[in-house]
């Protein structure tokens, strides 16, 4: 993800979804420092998808998450990330959406809303959809039918 933190109230949130998760995925979130200063959105969305693919692991799955991209079920989300011997780089782009050149590299775009979250907000949002599409694979009472 492309590194904008305004609140450390968020990392004690994603951190309790991460130590839930840990316990049957290996997950690594790495943030992407932009500090330059940029004339445009265009040259701001261009760079930060010149950082982004520099940190991808080029032979696993990519899944994007952007306003365009299709929404779903959490069951459906569940069996996307549940498949056997997957590992998918999960990408959330910067205050302006991810780059063509990234989004056209992955394997799928979903969306979680036409609205739009803060940084903070959305990883806390995705760390608890994936822990509830853990639950949901290894059936686990957090997700209530």
């Amino acid at each position: 993800y492309v590194k904008q933190n305004k609140s450390k109230n968020a990392e004690s949130f994603e951190q309790h979804f991460l130590n839930k998760l840990e316990k049957n995925n290996s997950i690594k979130m790495i943030p992407i420092s932009i500090k330059k200063k940029f004339n445009s959105r265009a040259l701001q969305i261009e760079e930060e998808g010149k950082a982004i693919w520099k940190q991808l692991n080029h032979k696993e799955e990519l899944i994007c998450f952007d306003k365009s991209g299709e929404t779903m079920s959490s069951e459906k989300f569940s069996q996307i990330f549940y498949r056997e011997g997957i590992n998918i780089n999960l990408i959330i782009g910067g205050a302006f959406g991810l780059s063509e050149d990234i989004k056209k590299m992955a394997n799928k775009i979903i969306s979680f809303s036409d609205m739009e979250f803060s940084h903070e907000v959305f990883r806390v949002m995705l760390l608890e959809q994936l822990y509830r599409a853990n639950c949901i694979f290894f059936n686990h009472p957090y997700h209530q039918n």
